[in-house]
């Protein structure tokens, strides 16, 4: 790490070292996601506020099991579904309706902004519904595309275990989500560690493992 004014806490420190290696090769497996798979992380993306992401994930893929991209199933009944519940069913169904309707212009846009990370944020929080900028950022980072940060509660906590003050409340508006993400991105260039690194130091931390 580079010698500078801040410091990486000692206890972010030591897991980061032991944990270095399986969260590079996590984050290089998201850069090999195919474009087909791209769908189905958006709506994994739409599931997870305020639910389990381990429901989450068993919803996708019975999603995928059962070709919800390309047939006429009504995902409710899965998203009810006691083994692997889903709050705000009903909203969460039509969202993911919807956003079968709209993925092919959705697809355009991940192609054409290739390199505009900020930018196709802002587009997919606007074209997405269920989709704010810690949504936005989560599915970017899924499919391989990084920049963007994902303000989670849990990932606020850390950051403010780190210093960062700005962290102390949650964003409630887009200036304030942007002001807590410069804090971070200019923290970890002072500690030398990549942002996407740390966050999934961070959700690591939380759940014992290096997930999505």
């Amino acid at each position: 790490m580079k010698k500078n004014s801040r410091q990486f806490p000692e206890f972010y420190a030591s897991h980061y070292h032991v944990m270095q290696n399986d969260i590079r090769l996590r984050l290089r497996e998201f850069t090999e996601i195919p474009e087909n798979d791209w769908f189905y992380e958006a709506c994994y993306c739409i599931l997870t506020p305020q639910s389990k992401a381990v429901h989450a994930d068993m919803v996708v893929k019975k999603l995928i099991a059962q070709d919800f991209e390309h047939t006429d199933l009504d995902p409710l009944p899965l998203l009810r579904d006691s083994e692997n519940y889903i709050r705000f069913h009903n909203q969460k169904t039509a969202n993911l309706q919807r956003l079968k309707v709209q993925f092919p212009m959705i697809r355009e846009h991940i192609i054409s902004h290739a390199g505009q990370q900020m930018k196709l944020r802002d587009i997919l929080t606007t074209s997405i519904r269920g989709f704010g900028m810690k949504e936005a950022a989560h599915f970017m980072r899924n499919i391989g595309i990084f920049g963007p940060t994902i303000l989670d509660r849990h990932i606020l906590k850390h950051l403010l275990a780190c210093g960062i003050r700005s962290a102390k409340k949650s964003p409630t508006n887009r200036s304030s989500y942007l002001t807590i993400e410069r804090a971070w991105l200019r923290y970890c260039k002072e500690v030398d560690i990549p942002m996407e690194e740390m966050d999934l130091l961070f959700w690591a931390l939380e759940t014992g493992f290096i997930l999505k």
